[in-house]
C-alpha cells in the first residue's frame, strides 16, 4: 500500500498519511473553479499536518482504506476515521480516544495567513511559548478563511468540544531587522509570522469516547449584484472576504492579522464594503459585530481631549495626539455613519463622540476659508514640526497643509454627519456643519486646481508651493465627491489616462498608480527600494486606488474604457495568488506591484481589495454614500 491516500473534490482535496493516520495535506477552493490550484497549495504547515490526540503516542496497528473513507486503529484500541461525506464536507470520526486532546493540526500561513471567525468573542489565553504571539480559545463552529481559496466551517457533534489557537512565529526566522529608517509600528522588527503557524488543538470540556469533527468548505462568501453568473467576475467572488483580515489579538480588523485597526487610516473602508453585505450570510453578521466594537474603541480609546481620533492615543487619555490630524478622524466618523445603516443605536451612543470629532475638523480651518489645513507644513518630507509627523494612507509623501485627500476624507465626514443628524431630527446642529461645507465647496477647485497641468495638486504647502504629481485619487475622490463637475472630471481623466499609456502602463491588471509622474526626491522618503520611480506607492500599481478611479470613470461616462480596466484587474484578481501572506519582507508583497507586476509592496494590505466595491456603485450604479451626486 502507497504511505499517500489523496481524496478531494473540486471544492476539497486531503491526503492522508497512512503510516501516522494523519492528515497531511489539505486544499480548498470554495467556488469549485480551480483544481489545480487547490490540489497545489497545502494550508497545513508539511511535515506537522493533522492528527488525531490518541495517535501521537502510537502509530496506527490498523487500517482500512476505501475510495471515500480512510480509517485507522492504534494501539490502544482507539480509531479516526476520514470520511469524504459529501462534495464539500469532510467529517472525522474519532472513537475511544477518552483524551481532552482531541485533535491538533498546525495551519501554514506562508500563502494564506487565516481569519478565524466565532459568533461569541474569544478568549485570550496565557502562554509560556516565548514564540507565541497570542494564544485564543474559540466556541464552536468556527468559520476558518483563507484569502485566496476559501472558507471553512469546522464544527462538532459534542457542544463540550473548544478550540485553541496559538498563533506562533518561526523559530528559525525572528529579529531580522527589515526596515532602513523604518521605525514605526515594528517595521524594522521582523516576527516572521509568514514562517510560522497557526496551531489549533480541538479539546473537549471532559473525555469523550466518541465524537465527530465536521469540515464543511463554504460557498464563496459576497454581496448579491446583478451579474453573478457572469464569469468575468469571479475575481470579486474569490477575494470580496480578503479585505477583513482579522486580528486576533484585539479582534479587529487592520492591514492584516498583526496590525489592529482600532483608529486606523483605512477604518472607514470597511464600513464602505459591509454596507453593500446583507444579512443571510452568518459572517457577515459577525463581520459587522467585529467592526461595531472597532468603531466604538476607536471613540472610546483612541479619542483626544479636543476630538481629535488617532491610534496615537490608543488607550490614553491625552489633551492631542502624537502625530497631527490623520484619516482616522474623518474615517472614525464615516465608519459610525456607516454603522447607523444597520445598527442606528450604537450610533446613537456614539454620537456626542462624533460631533466632538466633527467639530476638531472644522478647529482645522485656520484661515477660514472652509478648507481644512492640518497642522504640518508640507514643505518636504520629514520636515520638524512641533506637532509630530503627519501622514494620510500615502504616508510615502510629505503630505501637509492643505491636503487634498485628508480634505475629502472630511468633506464626506461631514457630509454624512449632516444626513445622520437631520435622521435624528437635530437639524440646528447639522446646519452648523452644512455652513462650512458651503464655504468648502465654494473655496475647493480653486485651491487645489492646477493649471499648469490641468489636474487637482495632491497639497499646498505652508510654502505655498504646489505639489502635483498626477495623483490620480485628487481627481476621482472630487469626481465621485461632487466636488468637481462631470465635464471637467471627464477632461482630468483622459489627461491621467494618456499618461498612464505614455508610461506604459499597458491594460492597468495589477491595479492603478496612485501617481502619473514622478514625485520629487524631496517629497518622498529616502528608501530606493519604496521611493524609486514606478514602486510603491510612487507610481506603483494598487488595489485600493482601483475603487476611486474606476468608481469615477464611470459617473463620468468612461464606461467602456473602466470596462476594460475593471475586467483587466478582476481577472488577475481570479488567476493570480493576490494575498502574498504576512510580511514576507518589504518590497516583496503583492499588494503593490510595478507596472511589469515586481512585488513592490510592504506589508500585505487587505486595503487592496477595496476596488471590488467598484463593481456596485461603478459598474452596477447600486447606491452608496460614497458617490453622491
Amino acid at each position: 500500500m502507497s504511505r499517500y491516500t489523496a481524496y478531494g473534490s473540486d471544492f476539497l482535496s486531503y491526503t492522508i498519511d497512512n503510516e501516522k493516520g494523519k492528515i497531511a495535506f489539505f486544499g480548498i477552493e470554495s467556488g469549485g473553479r480551480d483544481r489545480d490550484k487547490h490540489a497545489s497549495y497545502n494550508l497545513m504547515l508539511p511535515s506537522y499536518g493533522g492528527m488525531a490526540g490518541a495517535f501521537k503516542k502510537s502509530a496506527p496497528v490498523g487500517s482500512e482504506i476505501t475510495e471515500e473513507r480512510a480509517c485507522f486503529v492504534n494501539a490502544q484500541r482507539s480509531s479516526v476515521a476520514y470520511n469524504l461525506a459529501d462534495l464539500r464536507t469532510l467529517k472525522i470520526e474519532l472513537n475511544g480516544i477518552n483524551e481532552n486532546d482531541i485533535f491538533s493540526t498546525r495551519l501554514s500561513i506562508k500563502t494564506a495567513p487565516p481569519s478565524i471567525w466565532t459568533s461569541e468573542a474569544p478568549k485570550r489565553l496565557k502562554s509560556k511559548n516565548p514564540l507565541t504571539i497570542f494564544k485564543t480559545r474559540y466556541t464552536l463552529p468556527l468559520l476558518v478563511h483563507f484569502p485566496d481559496f476559501g472558507r471553512v466551517e469546522i464544527s462538532a457533534s459534542s457542544d463540550d468540544v473548544y478550540c485553541v489557537e496559538e498563533l506562533q512565529m518561526s523559530r528559525d526566522f525572528t529579529g531580522l531587522d527589515l526596515g532602513y529608517k523604518n521605525h514605526s509600528f515594528n517595521h524594522n522588527r521582523m516576527h516572521a509570522l509568514h514562517y510560522g503557524s497557526s496551531y489549533l488543538t480541538f479539546k473537549s470540556k471532559n473525555p469523550l469516547d466518541k465524537v465527530e469533527l465536521t469540515l464543511k468548505v463554504l460557498e464563496e462568501c459576497y454581496p448579491a449584484f446583478p451579474y453573478e453568473n457572469d464569469e468575468r467576475y469571479n475575481g470579486l467572488k474569490r477575494n470580496w472576504l480578503n479585505a477583513f483580515a482579522l486580528n486576533r489579538e484585539l479582534f479587529d480588523m487592520g492591514d492584516n492579522i498583526y496590525f489592529h485597526g482600532t483608529a486606523h487610516l483605512a477604518i472607514h473602508m470597511k464600513s464602505d464594503l459591509l454596507q453593500m453585505m446583507g444579512a443571510d450570510d452568518e459572517q457577515f453578521k459577525i463581520i459587522r459585530r467585529v467592526y461595531e466594537r472597532q468603531i466604538e474603541r476607536s471613540f472610546k480609546q483612541s479619542q483626544a481631549k479636543n476630538g481629535e481620533v488617532s491610534v496615537c492615543c490608543f488607550k490614553r487619555e491625552k489633551e492631542k495626539s502624537d502625530g497631527c490630524a490623520s484619516d482616522s478622524t474623518p474615517g472614525a466618523i464615516i465608519g459610525l455613519t456607516g454603522i447607523s445603516s444597520w445598527n442606528l443605536p450604537l450610533a446613537k451612543r456614539l454620537l456626542p463622540n462624533a460631533l466632538r470629532a466633527a467639530d476638531f475638523i472644522m478647529s482645522l480651518d485656520s484661515d477660514g476659508d472652509g478648507i481644512f489645513e492640518v497642522p504640518y507644513p508640507g514643505d518636504y518630507m520629514g520636515q520638524p514640526s512641533e506637532n509630530g509627523h503627519y501622514c494620510n494612507w500615502w504616508d510615502n509623501f510629505a503630505f501637509g497643509h492643505k491636503d487634498i485627500y485628508f480634505n475629502y476624507l472630511c468633506h464626506r465626514a461631514l457630509r454624512e454627519l449632516c444626513e445622520l443628524l437631520e435622521r435624528l431630527n437635530k437639524h440646528n446642529v447639522a446646519q452648523k456643519y452644512r455652513s462650512q461645507l458651503e464655504k468648502f465647496d465654494k473655496s475647493f477647485f480653486d485651491a487645489f486646481y492646477n493649471p499648469e497641468t490641468g489636474l487637482m495638486a495632491g497639497w499646498i504647502s505652508k510654502n505655498g508651493e504646489v505639489h502635483d504629481y498626477g495623483f490620480t485619487f485628487a481627481v476621482s475622490m472630487g469626481i465621485n465627491e461632487g466636488l468637481i463637475p462631470k465635464d471637467i472630471g471627464k477632461k482630468m481623466i483622459k489627461i491621467l489616462l494618456s499618461k498612464m499609456k505614455k508610461e506604459g502602463y499597458g491594460d492597468l491588471h495589477f491595479g492603478i498608480p496612485g501617481n502619473v509622474m514622478p514625485v520629487a526626491q524631496k517629497d518622498t522618503i529616502d528608501w530606493p527600494c519604496m521611493s524609486d520611480w514606478g514602486r510603491y506607492e510612487n507610481g506603483g500599481l494598487n488595489g485600493m486606488n482601483g475603487f476611486h478611479f474606476l468608481t469615477s470613470m464611470y459617473k463620468v461616462g468612461l464606461e467602456k474604457e473602466a470596462d476594460e480596466i475593471l475586467f483587466a484587474i478582476l481577472n488577475t484578481y481570479e488567476k493570480d495568488m493576490t494575498h502574498s501572506g504576512l510580511m514576507p519582507g518589504y518590497c516583496q508583497s503583492v499588494d503593490w506591484r510595478t507596472k511589469e507586476g515586481v512585488s513592490c509592496g510592504y506589508n500585505y494590505l487587505s486595503d487592496n481589495y477595496y476596488f471590488l466595491l467598484s463593481v456596485y456603485v461603478g459598474k452596477c450604479k447600486m447606491p452608496h454614500p460614497a458617490v453622491v451626486r
